[in-house]
């Protein structure tokens, strides 16, 4: 079966294009295999964190995050990112390419010099990309875990919007820095640079 070029591209932006598809796959599912193992053990720590809190002991202030669970405080960071993002994305779209940050100014760097650092930032773009995607697949997995216990426990899944809310920023940053990437990758192609 020969994958589309829309396809390609995609598999491009998490540095999947190359190699066996043997070898991409099993990346792609021990990938997706361990954040859901890290999304539980997430949410084993804050279990077992939340019972020394209420026991009082005295937790440092990463741990006391940890134990209070998902709530209006942590919930803003995927959707701030997502903003970002998103501001990235209507410039790159309405704009010209801007030079990458470099040696020197535009005006003093050879064609092949902006070029070579816009392959740099497109490089940059697509890690970070990895990382915004393992965080929100870690953060959904711990969600997930988290309405399984909830159901099991007879508490109601609906009472853990915070959760839910907090998972899917990170989610819908993860979508948008994707948008970025893939439109970042096209006007480097029309400019000639990849």
């Amino acid at each position: 079966m020969v994958m589309s070029e829309h396809g390609r591209r995609l598999s491009e932006l998490v540095f999947l294009d190359r190699g066996p598809l043997a070898l991409r796959g099993t990346a792609v599912l021990v990938s997706a295999a361990a954040c859901g193992i890290a999304g539980y053990e997430l949410l084993s720590l804050h279990q077992s964190l939340a019972a020394r809190l209420a026991a009082g002991a005295n937790l440092n202030p990463v741990q006391t995050l940890i134990a209070t669970g998902s709530s209006p405080r942590t919930l803003w960071a995927g959707w701030v990112a997502a903003a970002f993002f998103a501001i990235a994305l209507a410039r790159l779209v309405r704009g010209p390419m801007e030079p990458s940050a470099g040696r020197g100014t535009a005006a003093e760097q050879t064609v092949a010099q902006l070029r070579a650092g816009l392959r740099r930032e497109y490089v940059a773009v697509r890690v970070v990309l990895i990382v915004v995607l393992l965080v929100a697949a870690v953060d959904t997995a711990r969600a997930i875990a988290f309405a399984v216990a909830a159901q099991r426990a007879g508490v109601s899944p609906s009472t853990l919007w915070a959760t839910y809310l907090e998972a899917l920023g990170f989610c819908v940053a993860t979508l948008v820095l994707t948008a970025y990437a893939y439109a970042f990758a096209g006007r480097l192609r029309r400019l000639g640079a990849l």
